[in-house]
Formats: C-alpha cells, sequence, structure tokens
C-alpha cells in the first residue's frame, strides 16, 4: 500500500457551497456592471467632448449676435433662449465628463445657498406632496470653490435618498450653519433610518438594499468622490432618521473677488493670434470673435502644420490658442515645441475638457491661461487680455 493515498474529498456543508456560490455570482454581477460602466463611460466621455465644440460654435456666434448694434427685440428674446439652452447643454455635458471621469471638478465660486434652493424649487415639483421641505440656512456663508453641477448633483442625490426613507412622508431638512473655515451641510430626514449593520458599507460601490431594477448602488458613491474632490468630508448620523452632514471648504476672501467669470464686457485689442484646433466650427467662430476684438486671426487645423508655420512666422504672432486633444500633436507637445522655438512664446491652452492636474502642470511651465470651451467672446477678451499682459 503506498504512503500516498488520495484524501476523501471534502465535505461541504450545503449552506455554505449555497453562500459561496451566491457570493461569486454577486461579485461577477459587479464585475459585469464595472466593465459596462466603463465602457458607456468611454462613449460619453468622446460625445461630451464632441458636443462642447460645438457648444462653443453656439454660445460664440450668440455672443457675437449680441455686439450687433439695434437688434430687434425678437431677435434678442431668441438669443437669450438659445444661450439659456446652450448653458444648460453645457451643464448637462459637463456632468457627463464627470461621469466618464474624464475631467477634474470646476473651480469656480459657488453659493452652497442657492445650490440648496434650486435643489429645493426642484424637488417640491418632482416628489411627493406629504414630504415637506424646510430649508433652514444659518451659515454666515456658504461660498465654495467647485464645480456647480457636481455639487448640484450631490444634494439633489442624498434629497432622492431621503425621500425613499419617508414613503409615507414626512420632513426634509437642508440646513447650513458655520464650522470654523469650513460650512456644514446637512440633509436630514425623519424617515426609517439606516439599520447599525448597514452603516459601515453605505459608501460602497454598487451596494445598495433597493430591490432589483431600483438603484444601481452607486449613488452615494458618487457622492462621496465628489464630496472628497473638493476638499470635503461627509459624515453620517443616524436614531432618529437619517443626517447626512457635508462639511466644505469656505472659499477665501481672494477667491470670492477676484475670480473672474468672463461677464465683463468684451474689450478690443491688437496683434496676431494663431488659433491651433482640428474642429472646423470652433475655428470658424474663433476667427470672427477675434477679428471682432481687434485681432488678426490665423487658424490652422493641423498641429503640425501650426508648429512649421510659428517657427517660420513666429516673431508676427503674438500669441497662440491651442486645443489640447488633436491628432498628430497633443496641445501639451505643440506648447512644448514652441518653447523650443521661443521660450517667451504666448501660449493659452483650449479644451472642451475641464481645467485639471495636467493643465496646471503646463501653466506652471509657461503656458498663459486655460480657456474652458464653451466659451464666449467675453471671456476669450478677458483671457486674450490677461494672458498678454504677462
Amino acid at each position: 500500500m503506498s504512503e500516498f493515498t488520495a484524501a476523501p474529498p471534502c465535505a461541504s456543508v450545503p449552506g455554505e457551497a449555497e453562500s459561496l456560490r451566491r457570493k461569486v455570482e454577486d461579485l461577477e454581477a459587479q464585475l459585469a456592471q464595472s466593465q459596462k460602466m466603463l465602457a458607456i463611460g468611454s462613449l460619453a466621455g468622446g460625445v461630451a467632448h464632441d458636443f462642447n465644440n460645438l457648444l462653443t460654435a453656439i454660445v460664440g456666434y450668440v455672443s457675437l449676435l449680441r455686439e450687433e448694434p439695434a437688434a430687434p427685440c425678437h431677435v434678442v428674446e431668441a438669443l437669450e433662449v438659445i444661450e439659456k439652452a446652450a448653458d444648460r447643454a453645457s451643464q448637462l455635458t459637463m456632468q457627463l465628463l464627470g461621469f466618464a471621469r474624464r475631467t477634474s471638478p470646476k473651480r469656480v465660486r459657488i453659493d452652497l445657498h442657492q445650490t440648496l434652493t434650486e435643489v429645493a424649487d426642484l424637488l417640491r415639483h418632482t416628489i411627493d406632496k406629504n414630504i415637506r421641505i424646510e430649508p433652514r440656512f444659518e451659515a454666515v456663508s456658504a461660498h465654495v470653490m467647485g464645480d456647480p453641477s457636481q455639487m448640484f448633483q450631490v444634494f439633489l442625490n442624498l434629497a432622492l435618498n431621503a425621500r425613499d426613507a419617508m414613503p409615507d412622508g414626512g420632513t426634509l431638512t437642508l440646513a447650513s450653519s458655520t464650522a470654523r473655515k469650513h460650512v456644514k451641510v446637512s440633509v436630514i430626514d425623519n424617515g426609517t433610518g439606516i439599520p447599525m449593520h448597514l452603516r459601515e458599507r453605505i459608501f460602497e460601490p454598487f451596494f445598495t438594499t433597493k430591490a432589483p431594477g431600483k438603484g444601481t448602488g452607486m449613488g452615494l458613491t458618487v457622492v462621496q468622490s465628489i464630496v472628497r474632490s473638493h476638499g470635503g468630508r461627509i459624515e453620517l448620523e443616524c436614531d432618529p432618521g437619517t443626517r447626512f452632514h457635508l462639511l466644505m471648504p469656505l472659499a477665501s476672501e481672494r477667491s470670492l473677488k477676484h475670480a473672474g467669470d468672463g461677464t465683463a464686457a468684451p474689450s478690443r485689442g491688437k496683434g496676431s493670434v494663431l488659433v491651433v484646433d482640428d474642429e472646423e466650427v470652433v475655428r470658424q467662430v474663433a476667427a470672427k470673435m477675434l477679428k471682432n476684438l481687434g485681432y488678426h486671426a490665423i487658424c490652422l487645423g493641423s498641429s503640425r502644420e501650426a508648429v512649421e508655420y510659428y517657427r517660420r512666422r513666429g516673431a508676427d504672432i503674438d500669441m497662440v490658442i491651442v486645443d489640447l486633444i488633436m491628432p498628430e500633436l497633443s496641445g501639451k507637445q505643440v506648447f512644448e515645441q514652441l518653447r523650443e522655438i521661443n521660450p517667451r512664446v504666448r501660449v493659452v491652452l483650449s479644451s472642451g475638457y475641464n481645467q485639471d492636474a495636467s493643465v496646471d502642470a503646463l501653466i506652471d511651465a509657461g503656458a498663459r491661461a486655460f480657456l474652458q470651451k464653451p466659451y464666449r467672446l467675453a471671456q476669450l477678451s478677458e483671457t486674450i487680455n490677461a494672458a498678454m499682459k504677462e
């Protein structure tokens, strides 16, 4: 008899085997969902980027038409409608880019009291009338730096969760208070609360207590991600009801006074500006806006051709506006090659994506400014004027 004998198979407990099988199925389903989300995110990012190029033409031409003297009232009214629709489309595009993780949060001044008021107004028209919405703003200041669309999404998600916790009605409170250098925003409901054994899992991706098809389990994960990306934190309190507390850093006085929004009247200048962008509609509207501002525009769709043009005619170019996402050479590569030709070249970077760490690095390396698409005549004017002075 051999000293090595096959060990009898381990008898498994039927309940444990079934539990293991379910866990494997759950993990496989989560992996499939994750892969689907990545594919959707990639598609959404590409669509949103292209859409921002189209919006650049729309809002650009609207801003040009607004400069026309003695425009008829019906034309002015039509332009206002188009502009508002384009602004809304731009906000939706930024949300798509955020979903696709192809953009960092926008950094502009936000009044969270205004954001909470907008959320409350929306909810009053959409949720059960048995739920009373009670704003309670006590913070001296609720100004933060961040992305308006993302912060709106945060409060809306929390409010909808609160609604789901009060199927028989109740009170949803949107409150604020001052906490040293932070503003504390609380979303409070008097609903069913969250069981103790689930509280540590609520921010986990794909974790949900809702029935299949009723929720993705990503709502609170996205909320936590957005809050953290804005330098804040989120806390949970329960019993009675549920209270989510967001602590967001207050914007500095300097950022409150000097955060430009492109609302100033456009001012004229002079000089030659080379625009490098592979989208024809962007080149067309940029050329017309630059001409309106008093500049001579040279627009090229090829990044390699633009570098060679600057090599030959750089002495006649006062500034270069270059798109960051292009075939052949990227905007970063164009900037680096232009700097090799002329270390003092004035370059403004432009993109349909928001400014992020990679853009900040290029600005630290010598780029003069970042121009977010879509942009209006006033924003283009403000950006060029500031870059020309440096």
